[in-house]
């Protein structure tokens, strides 16, 4: 898994240099039909205070097209607020541009009511509009990462990907009808479009969810995967999409992953910790968002779109998926996938190193001011310091000392309606790294939640704030000197995966060796047992010392949603299964999703 990278290295510094610039051209002979288009916040550190460069050719590119329309525009866009992208729509409707935009919630909605031609439409899905295209004159489509706000240009990691084709923009343009004009969103939307297209000889899919189930799409092409899978994502919790990502680490793909530090922190739902338990990843190191959803299969292909690798983005919201054929194409983001990699890890290895200071917090606001930074993890500072100022990098008023295991900071002085200004850095060895980036908040008065934070709590006011005897996350107090203040960074416990398939007895004369690894095990099943509460996959007659399958009953929807009925459909079926190997009535693996389990064949006599 960890072999065949020693000509990587060459070819990521020559591609680096073109970081920031678009992928002008994609394939010999396809001009500019299809562009791919990266902004750079690294580009901003350590102040974030080089807009233009952060921007890269992002912003720049989607200006670009809204100045160049002739006849109409028509966007489907999660978030539209920033300013220049404000003003070139107005500049749209001054040279008669027919403009349609629909957006996700009201707030974006008051930001474009002044302009005279534009006609808005406000999403009707009872989850998210969390599309983020465009359809320029019938001709072309922006799609990608990227909302239209100054946070996905400036701060945050994001793709755009322009194609130049009128099939395709027919496609786009059909799916912004059906929930601009005739008011469908989500599953009540029509499978209305092809999925398959060619564009300057390059195969092009196109899945808009729910409706063209995108999830079935990356199911098939993660099992297609054969030599690697890239993967830089923002939320990652399908359990889908996870087990097939594990199936091809067992299968010997090698898979790599850059995850964005908030969703790793959103634990309770996240699988991404169980992923890079593996060694399969890196939590990425920026100030911003990491809200890239693209993966580069076998340097050959590459799957983009809005939709995050979560229930919702695959079967609640509106979103697109996009996979283009194109070795040329892949090499482009993988030289984006391998920028935020390397970061991450030079990031962690060096503690002297300026921290990053997270701009965007999404836990509860339950102190009057917090300040959360990205830790260093591998090889951590001996304690940061933090400098509270009145003044955008003005002196400090006042300083903190902060243990070195520390990823956050509530300001016990802080006084409800002032601004602070907020910088750290850290001490290793006796000397202090640079100042990092800064984070400007207005303290304000605490709110608490109306029932126990659960998992937004991490206790480290080591009150017993309800008094049920325990210090634990039940415990919920906004007048405690400290006070709870969101999830405390997850600890990773490594987990080894075996590769290759074993046989049911194998595992049971080995069950020690494997005990708590992910394993593939080879078996028959000769019998099926339903308890009510669980089902039973047997291998052999004897449960309490054979290897056993097993699903409980609340995860049987995962397996009837897709027409498998699994007492009935496995039974006496040759079958490999994927999981973690526990024990108790003898070695087993609990199955939750179908990607779980394969049928290899059915059993011979």
């Amino acid at each position: 898994m960890k072999g065949g990278r020693g000509w990587l290295l060459p070819l990521v510094l020559a591609l680096l240099v073109l970081s920031g610039t678009a992928c002008q051209r994609t394939t010999p002979g396809s001009g500019e039909q299809i562009t791919a288009y990266f902004n750079d916040p690294l580009a901003g550190l350590v102040r974030m205070d080089r807009p233009q460069a952060q921007a890269g050719e992002l912003k720049g590119k989607l200006l670009e097209l809204l100045g160049s329309a002739r006849r109409e525009i028509d966007a489907a866009i999660y978030a539209v607020s920033d300013p220049e992208v404000i003003a070139a729509l107005e500049g749209a409707c001054a040279r008669g541009v027919k403009l349609r935009v629909l957006t996700e919630a009201k707030e974006y909605h008051g930001q474009l009511a002044g302009l005279g031609c534009l006609q808005l439409r406000l999403d009707g899905n009872d989850r998210l509009m969390h599309d983020k295209f465009m359809i320029v004159d019938g001709e072309l489509v922006w799609t990608g990462s990227a909302n239209w706000s100054e946070g996905s240009f400036y701060y945050d990691a994001n793709n755009g990907l322009v194609i130049k084709d009128r099939e395709l923009a027919r496609a786009y343009a059909r799916e912004f009808e059906e929930m601009f004009r005739s008011g469908r969103f989500g599953p009540a939307k029509r499978d209305e479009n092809p999925e398959e297209f060619e564009v300057a000889g390059l195969p092009v899919e196109v899945y808009f969810a729910p409706t063209d189930r995108p999830r079935q799409a990356l199911l098939r092409l993660i099992g297609q995967a054969r030599e690697r899978l890239e993967l830089a994502m923002f939320y990652y919790t399908d359990e889908a999409l996870h087990w097939a990502l594990l199936a091809a680490l067992a299968r010997g793909v090698q898979v790599r992953a850059v995850f964005d530090s908030r969703g790793f922190e959103n634990r309770a739902v996240s699988k991404m910790d169980e992923l890079l338990a593996l060694g399969a990843g890196v939590i990425e190191a920026l100030p911003g968002l990491v809200h890239h959803k693209f993966v580069v299969i076998d340097r050959a292909i590459v799957v983009t779109g809005s939709a995050n690798w979560t229930a919702s983005g695959m079967d609640y919201n509106d979103e697109d998926l996009v996979v283009i054929h194109s070795p040329e194409l892949a090499a482009r983001y993988a030289a984006e996938f391998d920028r935020l990699y390397q970061d991450a890890l030079a990031y962690d290895r060096d503690p002297s190193s300026p921290p990053r200071v997270t701009i965007k917090h999404y836990n509860t606001q339950d102190v009057l001011a917090r300040v959360e930074w990205r830790p260093h993890l591998l090889k951590k500072p001996d304690s940061y310091e933090l400098c509270r100022a009145q003044s955008s990098y003005g002196p400090c008023e006042q300083t903190f000392l902060v243990p070195g295991d520390h990823w956050y900071f509530a300001d016990p002085g802080a006084e409800p309606g002032r601004t602070y200004y907020y910088r750290l850095r850290s001490l290793f060895g006796g000397e202090s790294s640079d100042w990092s980036n800064e984070y400007a908040v207005e303290a304000g008065l605490p709110a608490c939640p109306s029932s126990g934070a659960s998992w937004e709590c991490d206790c480290d006011d080591r009150l017993d704030n309800n008094g049920n005897g325990y210090t634990d996350c039940e415990d919920y107090d906004c007048a405690a000197a400290t006070a709870c203040i969101g999830p405390e960074w997850p600890r990773l416990e490594p987990v080894e995966l075996v590769p290759g398939v074993l046989s049911a007895e194998e595992v049971e004369r080995g069950l020690k060796k494997y005990l708590g690894k992910v394993v593939t095990v080879r078996f028959y099943v000769v019998s099926t047992y339903d308890s009510g509460k669980v089902i039973y996959l047997d291998s052999a007659g004897d449960y309490k010392r054979n290897f056993t399958a097993v699903i409980f009953k609340r995860d049987e929807p995962n397996f009837l949603s897709r027409g498998i009925r699994p007492e009935l459909d496995y039974d006496r079926k040759l079958v490999e299964v994927t999981g973690e190997l526990q024990e108790y009535n003898g070695p087993e693996i609990i199955l939750r999703v179908p990607e779980q389990i394969r049928v290899v064949g059915a059993r011979s006599g």
